[in-house]
């Protein structure tokens, strides 16, 4: 059974090119997949995981080769895959801080311990990849992020890179040239390691099917209407049936309603992408990109590319829309405007390219939270733990995040657990209609920084305050 999306809006094509598909490129060429599995009536077990994307599929596999006799459930609304898991770029990042500068800036006391954690769990991602031959077209090609003007921004990011043990080189304008052939871009950083490339849907699905290989039962088309406490057990009501749990692991990210507290902390912000077809010989050559690496540049408002196994250019970011009141929809995962906007800057990043075509245009929407990095907590009187607010960063680290969430409730003395990155919470977002005006103006100053190389005094006193706004 295929569970291929398209969306009827009013935006129905691109004035640039109207022939693409409005549709997610990795689940659209994955082909049909396996028949849903839905509850029907009532189950008990002692974890219960709600939500089928990466961070639930992680907390139930953790759960089983941490626990091998917990009876373990997870409940998905919609299809495994279907959400932010299986649409994404496909960066598997080893930074559990969303980046050295912000590992600095929030947590200097615990940085070096964080990197640690980073780059092991990094190593542990590719192990497993490799000892449960998940086929997922992992690609370690390092990652190089580049810059639109000359300066000393990115040498002293290298110094900083360096100054936590990671290995970084910098690259000068045609050292980058060398590396990709592209236009509009200065100098860059080379970061050869601990930086890899996936295909995100496929991970989903292998995970799912090593998560059924281990006997975790899996329920598809089950949301989770209402999660309660009813003595020392919890309930799960569900349109069909209900889950009895002794614990509970929400894994739902962008979705708040079982922990509404969490609606304070995060944000949905829809990000977009572009696929191509595939790149002939000819265009592969010219654009110098041997080494495959995944490449973003350094702008607030950024774009991220890469190379897909059959050489196709994932083109996306740029704009990242906020709509007021927290609201969601998947109308919103099409934008015409913005696959525009992307068209546009892609053929000035790539003018000899004019040739090739989009096949495919997809959004979706990111957990994004002040502190750009995951945040955790218990509610239901400590039998229910989370994880919310990855920011566009959590390929690799919702697997972290889901030795977290475990640990929580089965290891109260794993020593990550008393950090400052696990106890403590990012700044609030303030209520409506102040959260739309910050988000608002907020973006607007991004821009102008990234016009003028100048933070405003509003970025200024923002940044001060430790309150960030990214996707």
């Amino acid at each position: 059974m295929s569970h291929k999306t398209t969306f009827k809006t009013e935006a129905t094509a691109s004035a640039i090119q109207p022939s693409f598909k409005f549709v997610n490129y990795w689940q659209d060429i994955y082909g049909p997949t396996a028949p849903i599995e839905r509850l029907k009536g009532s189950i008990a077990c002692d974890l219960l995981v709600v939500g089928g994307g990466y961070f639930g599929l992680w907390s139930a596999i953790i759960a089983k080769e941490q626990a091998p006799q917990l009876k373990v459930v997870i409940c998905e609304r919609s299809a495994i895959g279907d959400g932010a898991s299986g649409k994404n770029g496909g960066f598997v990042q080893y930074s559990l801080t969303h980046g050295i500068e912000q590992g600095v800036e929030r947590f200097s006391d615990e940085l070096s311990e964080l990197e640690a954690l980073g780059r092991q769990n990094f190593i542990d991602i590719a192990k497993f990849i490799e000892q449960n031959d998940l086929e997922v077209d992992y690609e370690e090609s390092g990652s190089i992020e580049i810059a639109k003007r000359s300066g000393t921004e990115l040498s002293k990011r290298v110094w900083s890179l360096k100054s936590n043990g990671v290995d970084a080189t910098y690259l000068n304008a045609k050292e980058v040239q060398d590396k990709i052939k592209i236009s509009g871009y200065a100098d860059g950083v080379l970061m050869p390691k601990f930086s890899a490339l996936i295909d995100p849907f496929k991970l989903t699905q292998e995970l799912k099917r090593t998560a059924l290989g281990l006997g975790i039962i899996i329920f598809e088309a089950t949301p989770v209407l209402e999660l309660r406490e009813e003595g020392s057990l919890l309930t799960a009501e569900t349109p069909i049936g209900a889950i009895t749990a002794k614990r509970a692991i929400v894994a739902t990210n962008v979705q708040t309603d079982l922990v509404p507290s969490l609606k304070r902390y995060i944000a949905p912000v829809y990000d977009y992408a572009l696929m191509t077809e595939p790149l002939t010989s000819g265009q592969f050559a010219a654009t110098n990109w041997s080494g495959r690496e995944g490449l973003s540049d350094i702008a607030n408002q950024f774009h991220y590319f890469r190379l897909t196994k059959d050489n196709r250019i994932l083109w996306g970011g740029y704009d990242a829309i906020y709509h007021f009141g927290n609201a969601m929809s998947r109308d919103f995962e099409v934008r015409s405007q913005t696959f525009d906007r992307l068209i546009q800057n892609f053929r000035q990043a790539f003018p000899y390219l004019e040739d090739l075509q989009f096949t495919h245009a997809w959004g979706g929407a990111i957990d994004t939270c002040t502190r750009f990095a995951p945040f955790f907590g218990k509610s239901h009187g400590g039998k229910v733990s989370y994880a919310s607010g990855f920011t566009g960063l959590g390929v690799a680290a919702t697997r972290f995040s889901a030795r977290v969430a475990f640990a929580m409730h089965y290891e109260p003395n794993w020593a990550p657990l008393q950090s400052r990155y696990v106890t403590e919470k990012p700044l609030p977002m303030p209520p409506e209609p102040f959260r739309y005006l910050a988000i608002a103006k907020t973006k607007r100053s991004l821009a102008k920084e990234d016009e003028t190389g100048k933070a405003d005094l509003w970025l200024r006193t923002t940044r001060r305050m430790k309150f960030g706004f990214a996707s």
